[in-house]
């Protein structure tokens, strides 16, 4: 089982300095993340109990109860409502803050600032950049708190599809890894197609295929038949990209648009806030960013 570095604790984790942080915050008795000039971060809660088993890993950038928080920021931004990005820094244990406490409270948000500051200035030299904020488009409170609460931790499919999905925007963000976004995209894309054949299965389907789960999305998402062919479009180029060889030849790089990438992602998210949320698909499509 993958541990963190102490079980139990409140911890707050700065995000690093010199990337557009969304200016919308977002608080709860579980989590926060705080944006201003002065610090952007996030502070949870780290219970391994609530991990799914099976992990031991030295080189995931996120732990799964940010991955909780930064995908419940991720999904408030409708599809065509823009891309966030968040870039990890350092991390430190709250050891002041009891466990229990209510992390959306004015006092604890307070302590949580000064640390963050605190943090911030013991690493300075290291990064003098400054944070900048941008607003993007994002769901009310209500919707939010559902997305968070709806996360399952222990649901080791749906924290891989958004733990990459998280990863993607990152990837973008510098345009020279987008072949690497497009690979974090396609894990997602298959995590949310396994998460439809499961749901599948429970309704009666002894054995769902990927098909069936292609047949769900074109029956219950507006403007399902062109996201099914995008998505085996996708298929095919996701083979051609993680072999080097293989049916659809053997070229020097794969051949991917960069707006197959950024509309990958955008289907994603209504996928993604149809599974968390249930609503009906793509009904929080937005047509201008």
């Amino acid at each position: 089982m993958y541990l963190p570095s102490e079980d139990n604790a409140v911890c707050v984790r700065l995000l690093r300095p010199g990337f557009e942080y969304p200016a919308h915050g977002f608080k709860h008795h579980d989590a926060l993340y705080y944006p201003s000039e002065d610090a952007v971060f996030l502070v949870t809660k780290r219970q391994s109990s609530k991990y799914s088993d099976g992990v031991f890993t030295e080189v995931a950038i996120w732990n799964p109860d940010e991955i909780q928080l930064l995908g419940t920021l991720t999904l408030s931004v409708p599809e065509g409502g823009g891309i966030p990005v968040f870039a990890p820094w350092h991390v430190s244990v709250l050891r002041d803050i009891p466990f229990s406490s209510d992390l959306s409270s004015d006092s604890i948000i307070e302590s949580c600032l000064e640390a963050a500051i605190s943090l911030r200035v013991e690493n300075e030299q290291s990064n003098r950049n400054k944070y900048v904020l941008r607003t993007l488009n994002h769901s009310d409170p209500n919707v939010e708190k559902d997305l968070f609460e709806n996360i399952d931790l222990r649901d080791g499919i749906l924290m891989r599809g958004l733990y990459t999905l998280i990863k993607s925007q990152l990837l973008m963000g510098t345009y020279d890894f987008m072949e690497e976004a497009f690979m974090n995209l396609q894990v997602s894309r298959e995590a949310a197609l396994q998460i439809i054949r499961e749901h599948l299965h429970f309704l009666g389907n002894p054995e769902p295929s990927y098909k069936d789960a292609h047949d769900y999305i074109q029956s219950n998402f507006k403007l399902g038949e062109p996201l099914v062919e995008h998505f085996e479009m996708q298929h095919e180029s996701w083979i051609a990209t993680k072999h080097p060889m293989s049916v659809y030849g053997a070229p020097w790089a794969p051949s991917i648009s960069a707006d197959e990438i950024y509309d990958t992602y955008g289907c994603l998210i209504s996928i993604y806030r149809h599974i968390v949320l249930g609503e009906p698909g793509r009904s929080s499509l937005l047509t201008t960013t």
